[in-house]
């Protein structure tokens, strides 16, 4: 069972991230505080009140630190790690309609991001045509709860399951003392994300994301409704494709892996709200700084695609 959140319990500040107005939570887990009632350990927490979140901490918790180990393997062997059954389906069909009342309350804005100009060094901001976007927090609590708890136990969680793996990250110092986030929705007929990395200028625009973490929130996504995320790890012809459904996680480095998002249900109205693409995304920073656009990480090279 969980206790409700109280805003002001959670001091929020802006990032100066290149890529994103996202607040800053110097504190994330002020968005939740346990009661002294003990956890079930089970997916569902039980309460009466339609409000509470659904998801269960704990079994969230074991989740990520029993996957721990084979996330950082695929990360420092591939750059990337992903699976399709990180959460129940319920869970994510919940995600989802929170995600919807916050559109609705009005809390979605016009989605952007910067692009690097290659004369001249400097980010050029441009909007993402058919993408809008929030900065989730513990404000929305009692919108989405399930959103907020989700984000919550992920950075309680996961910067110190990897950095204590005994794995090649251990030496990554993931930080859970500051995060960005966003939510957003992609609309059908042929909306995309342009190629990209999502940490372009490190240190010199003192942007120290790392660790990109998306979590899907499309249940009943189809093959032919697009929308896959593309990443690039060599040359244009290798490229993997990832497709949005409901529930599947998907860990990148956020300084080095290039990426885009291919055109979601192109052939279908813009207006056919059952089409959106959901994704939530938490990018979670270092604080070694060391490794940001580290020259001897076997993926530095990748940024080239992004950046010719």
């Amino acid at each position: 069972m969980l206790a409700r959140f109280v805003s002001t319990a959670t001091k929020v500040s802006y990032s100066r991230h290149a890529r994103s107005c996202a607040p800053i939570i110097s504190n994330p887990w002020a968005f939740i505080r346990r009661s002294s009632t003990p956890p079930h350990v089970s997916w569902f927490s039980s309460t009466s009140d339609v409000r509470d979140p659904i998801i269960e901490m704990e079994r969230l918790q074991n989740a990520l630190l029993e996957r721990a180990p084979e996330m950082a393997t695929h990360l420092s062997e591939k750059g990337y790690y992903t699976t399709t059954d990180f959460l129940p389906q319920r869970i994510i069909e919940t995600m989802r309609m929170q995600s919807i009342d916050l559109r609705h309350e009005g809390r979605f804005e016009q989605s952007w991001s910067e692009k690097i100009d290659a004369g001249t060094g400097t980010a050029i901001r441009f909007d993402k045509e058919g993408v809008f976007a929030c900065e989730p927090d513990g404000k929305d609590y009692d919108t989405a709860p399930d959103l907020v708890v989700y984000m919550s136990v992920l950075l309680q969680t996961l910067p110190h399951a990897l950095n204590e793996s005994g794995g090649p990250t251990a030496g990554m110092d993931l930080s859970a003392s500051s995060f960005n986030a966003k939510l957003a929705v992609t609309s059908p007929g042929g909306s995309v994300y342009p190629l990209h990395i999502d940490n372009p200028q490190g240190l010199s625009a003192g942007d120290t994301r790392k660790l990109t973490c998306i979590l899907y929130l499309n249940p009943e996504h189809k093959p032919q409704d697009g929308g896959e995320l593309r990443i690039f790890l060599g040359a244009h012809d290798n490229i993997i494709d990832f497709s949005p459904v409901g529930g599947r996680l998907l860990l990148f480095w956020s300084d080095e892996i290039p990426h885009e998002v291919l055109p979601t249900a192109p052939l279908a109205n813009s207006n056919d709200e059952h089409l959106d693409r959901y994704a939530l995304t938490v990018w979670i920073p270092t604080e070694n700084i060391t490794t940001i656009h580290n020259e001897a990480s076997k993926f530095s090279h990748l940024r080239d695609i992004a950046f010719p």
